[in-house]
Formats: structure tokens, C-alpha cells, sequence
């Protein structure tokens, strides 16, 4: 096998980083991934000392075969481990934040990782892993973004309350999910009865906010007949609700707004 090889895993330093993650548990590698991620963001001067750029982008190559779009990645690694299992580094899953970490570590090794790549072909072929295992990283890092984001607001909507300066955005996501969370705990009824009114409302101008709006004419009326006094059974079923039922539409609205406006995100 060449030595600098224009595959993420064509490297005699690849190799042997596909060796050392083979001889931990599948666990353990996440864990070995992070730490080799942070150490080139800590201390760049150990690029080429501590550990090669070679090792980097197949590190951050492991990374993007368990992503979205990684095919190419996770086919290399299945070819590896069938012709030899030694070389079966793969994560059994994704795992949160390590393709921002990737990706990070990635920039500052890329152009001395294709410097070395001195045949034209080579060269060519270099580049283009390096901005497929860019693109694979970058959308996944987008997705890990946005799930630390909706976690975030589940925790402050059962909180109650979203700590001083949290960006718009999720403020209003934090007042939705509470009340999703009520409803698929015990329907309308049960959310009305175990929230009160201003919650409600808060949660009818996040729908507003998200473009959820005949979501949002529904709840602020029913909240109306409630406070009323009517009789439950006057009020609309839980099936018009999908802006407040279905967690799919919400978070379809939430990615959208998300991209359509990242500063209400703390993303911009």
C-alpha cells in the first residue's frame, strides 16, 4: 500500500490508528477520538510530533462513516475489517459533538495532509476527500448543534423557566415543548389543567413564531373556552393539534426557523 495514499485510510499512519481503536471496546473509541480531536486543538505544535495528519483525518474519516451522508467513509472501514478484522475501528453509533470535533481538528491538519500528496493525481484525489469529509462533518455538526439546542429547551420548558439571555429562539421553543410535553402526557385537557394561562399563551406565540398558526388560532381559542368555563367536550380533539402533538411537525418547524434565522439560536 503507498504510503500517502489520496483515501482517508490510505496511510501507513491510518493504519496504525486503525489498529490501536481496533484493540479498545467500540465505546472506548468515542472517548479516544475526543481526546485525539481536542489534543490538535490544545497543542497543534504535536501535529507531526505526537500524532500525524494522517491519523487526523482518518480519525475525523471513523467519525463521518457513522453520519448522514458518510457512505463512502463507512464502506471504506466495512472493506478494511472484512480483509482484515484488525483493522474494524468502526463507532457502533453517532455520538454527539464529535463531528464538530472532527471537523475542528480536520481544518488545521487538511493542507499539510494534501501537501504530502505530491502526484498531481494524487493531489486531485486528495482534495476531493478532503471536501467530501467536510461536507459529511459540517452537516452532521449542524444536526449535533440543533440537538443539543431541542434538549436544552426540553430541559428549561420542565423548568419553567429559560435562564437570563437565552436567545429568543429557544426561549419560544422551551414554551412549546412544555406544553407538547403536557398534551402527550394527557391530552388538552390534562395541559390546560396542569399549566397556567400565561404558559399557554406562551406557548400559542411560539406556535405563531414557528409559522404553526392554525395550531396556534386553535390553542389560544380553546384556552379561551376553558378559562369559559365550557365543557371540555366543546373544545377541538387532540387529532387538530399536530403543531402541538405530533413531535415531527415541531421539529420540522424548529430546524426550518433554525436555519431560516440562526441568531434566535445562538447560532449566528
Amino acid at each position: 500500500m503507498a504510503a500517502f495514499g489520496a483515501d482517508a485510510f490510505s496511510s501507513d499512519g491510518a493504519l496504525e490508528l486503525l489498529k490501536e481503536l481496533t484493540e479498545e471496546t467500540p465505546e472506548r473509541r468515542a472517548a479516544t477520538l475526543e481526546h485525539l480531536f481536542q489534543s490538535v486543538k490544545d497543542r497543534p505544535e504535536l501535529v507531526e510530533r505526537n500524532f500525524l495528519p494522517d491519523q487526523v483525518v482518518a480519525a475525523a474519516a471513523i467519525v463521518a462513516a457513522t453520519a448522514f451522508g458518510g457512505d463512502q467513509f463507512d464502506e471504506r472501514l466495512q472493506a478494511l475489517a472484512t480483509d482484515d478484522p484488525a483493522f474494524d475501528a468502526r463507532l457502533p453509533t453517532p455520538v454527539e459533538g464529535l463531528a464538530s470535533a472532527a471537523l475542528e481538528a480536520l481544518g488545521s491538519v487538511a493542507d499539510r495532509w494534501r501537501q504530502e500528496r505530491s502526484k498531481d493525481t494524487d493531489a486531485v484525489e486528495a482534495g476531493q476527500t478532503i471536501a467530501a469529509l467536510s461536507q459529511v462533518l459540517a452537516h452532521a455538526s449542524v444536526l449535533d448543534d440543533l440537538d443539543a439546542i431541542w434538549n436544552d429547551a426540553c430541559d428549561y420548558g420542565a423548568d419553567g423557566e429559560a435562564p437570563e439571555g437565552t436567545p429568543l429562539g429557544i426561549q419560544h421553543l422551551a414554551s412549546l415543548l412544555r406544553i407538547h410535553g403536557s398534551v402527550m402526557g394527557g391530552g388538552l385537557g390534562f395541559a390546560l389543567e396542569v399549566n397556567e394561562p400565561f404558559r399557554v399563551r406562551l406557548a400559542v406565540e411560539a406556535l405563531n413564531y414557528f409559522g404553526l398558526n392554525e395550531a396556534a388560532e386553535l390553542l389560544e381559542d380553546t384556552l379561551g373556552r376553558s378559562l369559559k368555563g365550557e365543557d371540555s367536550d366543546s373544545w377541538p380533539t387532540d387529532d387538530h393539534f399536530d403543531g402541538l402533538t405530533d413531535g415531527d411537525v415541531l421539529e420540522i418547524a424548529f430546524r426550518a426557523k433554525a436555519s431560516e434565522v440562526p441568531a434566535d439560536f445562538g447560532r449566528a
